[in-house]
This record gives structure tokens, C-alpha cells and sequence, in this order.
């Protein structure tokens, strides 16, 4: 059976959840909100899924080069020690302008996709996270 994992995309207002199951199979979350109790609902959802090891995108540039989202994305993985789980960076560049044109193509109006695009980022992260494992 395969490990349980949960992708974060984090941002300043929402955090975007995914999660895989001991199947390997992904789904998005309900993005939680970037507040004072996130890291009780991360444990929440981390011990109702079995989770394993926490997947966290890093926002890099284009260029390679890590700007502020990114040093944001590495001060929250501190936070995230709390949980006491593996967190693992994975390059999220990209993620975010897939699932807004995913989006688009299903046809989800402005409000839909304001709901939905941190864990569907999630969600593609976790999927490319999987299959370069598989890779490997």
C-alpha cells in the first residue's frame, strides 16, 4: 500500500489542500484560511487521513530564483513542524495558472474558481510530485 500524502499550497489568504489515499489516488480538499487555526485543522485532517508525509509547494520564478512567496512557503514549513511529519519542498511553478486554465476550459465562473484554485493547485502538485516518485 501506498503512503498517505497531503500537498499544501500555501498563501497569504487561503492554504490549499490535497491528499492522496493508500491507493495513490488524489482529491482536492476544502482550502482552509490562513489563520490563527490553521495548524489545528492541518492535524485534523493530518489524523482523519492517515496522513504520512506533508508535500509543500515552493513557489519559485521562472527564473529559478526564490522571491518572497517562496521565503513565505519555507517560514510556514516551520510552523509546520509542530505536526511532527516529513515536509518536503516541490517545485510549484506553474501550478496555479494550470488549475485556473483547467478552470476555464469546465466552464467555473470567477466565484467558482476564487473557491476552488488553491486546492486544485494542490491537487496538480501532488499529482506531479507522485509521478516523478514513480519515476525515480
Amino acid at each position: 500500500m501506498a503512503e498517505c500524502f497531503l500537498a499544501v499550497d500555501y498563501g497569504s489568504k487561503r492554504i490549499g489542500l490535497a491528499a492522496s489515499n493508500q491507493l495513490g489516488l488524489v482529491m482536492p480538499l476544502d482550502f482552509i484560511e490562513n489563520d490563527s487555526g490553521k495548524i489545528k485543522k492541518l492535524r485534523q485532517i493530518i489524523q482523519t487521513r492517515n496522513i504520512q508525509k506533508i508535500i509543500l509547494g515552493l513557489p519559485v520564478a521562472l527564473s529559478g530564483r526564490e522571491e518572497i512567496a517562496a521565503q513565505n512557503a519555507r517560514k510556514f514549513a516551520a510552523e509546520l513542524a509542530a505536526l511532527c511529519l516529513p515536509v518536503e519542498f516541490y517545485d510549484e511553478r506553474l501550478s496555479t495558472a494550470e488549475a485556473h486554465k483547467m478552470m476555464l476550459q469546465y466552464g467555473l465562473s470567477a466565484r467558482e474558481r476564487r473557491t476552488k484554485v488553491d486546492s486544485l493547485a494542490a491537487c496538480i502538485l501532488l499529482e506531479d510530485y507522485l509521478r516523478a516518485r514513480s519515476a525515480e
